[in-house]
């Protein structure tokens, strides 16, 4: 087909959106579709180490740190759990590696949920590669509207114990915590949301995936909850830019 020269950057990218957030194969991350290679080299999952099963995600923000959120780690210890990284298949044999320190954020509250963060110092770093690498943090307030995009290995849907084995992928816009809010009263201080459309959400074990930012590829939060991987309700990240500095001043 013809492409008119004419036609403004802007309303290709704007079609370009379009697309991406009309996006609705049936896949885990509930309506999402399989991300493309190399797209997320930055998401690894965490397991015990007596299980085989995977627990939750994290992303890779140092070459030997990995955040996740502190639910997922529990009360469990560094001798308790691994990290799995380098492949977007779930199933994919990789070299589980071990954790020395877990962090949690000294003001994570189990009751609420604020500040559900936590840090994994791994034992020796990664060697980057075009599957396995780092991300940014965001380091702007978010805004209303923003596209974004999530990755994660979760339920197909809500209520089961099937996973996907290739890594997903969900469009979203994101809200800030103004505006999201106004759809969840319940939403405490550090947290942002995203949405799309009844029936495209995080779902179970998606828990500490990245919330990514289109426009500057930057981490915008780590998935904390949702509600019934409906969509209906926005789902809730936790914001990284308002938790920067304890995640610099730990991340060391």
């Amino acid at each position: 087909m013809m492409v008119n020269r004419g036609l403004s950057a802007t309303v290709l990218l704007a079609a370009l959106l379009t697309v991406l957030l009309q996006t609705n194969d049936v896949h885990s991350v509930v309506g999402g579709h399989t991300t493309l290679p190399g797209e997320a080299p930055y998401i690894v999952s965490i397991r015990s180490v007596s299980g085989s099963s995977h627990l939750c995600a994290g992303v890779l923000i140092k070459t030997n740190w990995v955040l996740t959120t502190a639910r997922c780690t529990g009360d469990l210890t560094q001798a308790d759990l691994v990290v799995l990284a380098g492949s977007q298949r779930l199933l994919t044999n990789k070299k589980p590696l071990p954790i020395s320190t877990i962090v949690r954020h000294p003001s994570y509250s189990g009751t609420t949920g604020a500040h559900n963060l936590a840090l994994l110092q791994l034992v020796a770093p990664i060697t980057v590669s075009s599957r396995l690498g780092t991300i940014e943090l965001n380091d702007a307030a978010v805004v209303t509207g923003a596209v974004t995009a999530f990755y994660g290995w979760g339920a197909l849907r809500y209520g089961t114990t099937s996973y996907s084995n290739e890594l997903q992928t969900l469009y979203q816009r994101a809200l800030s915590a103004t505006d999201c809010r106004t759809r969840l009263t319940s939403l405490v201080e550090g947290d942002i949301c995203a949405i799309i459309q009844p029936g495209q959400a995080a779902c179970t074990r998606d828990e500490g995936g990245p919330l990514v930012l289109q426009g500057t590829k930057k981490l915008m939060g780590v998935f904390s909850y949702g509600t019934q991987c409906s969509g209906v309700v926005p789902d809730v990240f936790v914001d990284v830019q308002s938790h920067s500095a304890w995640i610099a001043q730990t991340a060391v």
